[in-house]
């Protein structure tokens, strides 16, 4: 009996130091990748399972060809295994229908499958950002007419500053290849989000891609945000093309929670 007795007061620390943690945790707001196309800088906590998910739907007309691509659901899964890091797996379907002077076609399957990690690399401290490092793998995987030749790798460095209260400043710079030629394209994206009233949030962002051998494209987008509890958002954004080699717009909607709460 004694030594069940020691046995439990010794737990007990642990049992109230876990109940914190989960405490701290249910007051902490959720942070997402979604609905902007800049990273944030932060990674999810540890322990917890964050799912982000949604639709996008993006058009383009070129010399009287018209492309809509639609991508459902778009799945995001973060997992906290470190204070600083996290373990990210995606995958969506993708349907992408062209139309020109032969007809409309249409091909659909399953996108290819990508693996990453993201990585707190400093926290920030006066003028010096917030800095995350991220580098995923597209694996040779999924429909036929989606998989790349061979493993695709993606890296970018997610960046921000806390301005106000109020308002915050985002903004990544990356470098991406498709796994189907050797050259890449760099990428870049700069966002300033806000904190409305009554769990809203709302943001503008520009972001661009350059091909190694090829022009700029250059877009704009905003959207809003809704976080009725600390581990549930839901998401509408839309974008438009700024260049002629950029697509002519875009729609989003989606939607992410954390587990545990």
């Amino acid at each position: 009996m004694k030594q069940w007795l020691l046995y439990l007061l010794a737990s007990l620390p642990l049992v109230c130091h876990a109940q914190a943690q989960r405490d701290s945790l249910s007051q902490t707001p959720i942070n997402t990748d979604r609905p902007n196309q800049t990273e944030a800088s932060s990674v999810v906590p540890f322990g917890t399972l964050q799912v982000e998910s949604g639709w996008f739907r993006q058009v383009d007309r070129i010399d009287g060809v018209r492309t809509m691509d639609v991508f459902y659901p778009i799945t995001l899964i973060r997992l906290g295994i470190l204070e600083r890091m996290e373990l990210r797996f995606q995958d969506e379907f993708h349907k992408n229908e062209l139309k020109d002077e032969s007809g409309p076609h249409q091909t659909k399957g399953l996108d290819a499958f990508t693996i990453g990690t993201k990585i707190n690399v400093t926290e920030e401290k006066g003028l010096l950002p917030e800095i995350a490092f991220l580098g995923n793998l597209v694996i040779p995987s999924g429909s036929s007419a989606f998989r790349p030749a061979h493993v695709a790798p993606e890296v970018r460095l997610a960046l921000s500053h806390t301005l106000s209260n109020t308002f915050d400043l985002g903004y990544n710079v990356g470098y991406e290849w498709d796994g189907d030629s050797p050259e890449g394209t760099g990428i870049y994206t700069l966002s300033v989000g806000a904190a409305l009233p009554h769990h809203w949030g709302t943001y503008l962002e520009v972001f661009g891609d350059k091909p190694e051998k090829g022009h700029w494209h250059h877009s704009a987008d905003g959207g809003f945000t809704f976080s009725p509890r600390n581990n549930l958002q839901l998401d509408v954004s839309s974008g438009i093309g700024l260049t002629k080699d950029a697509p002519d717009y875009f729609l989003s909607a989606g939607f992410t929670f954390r587990l545990p709460k």
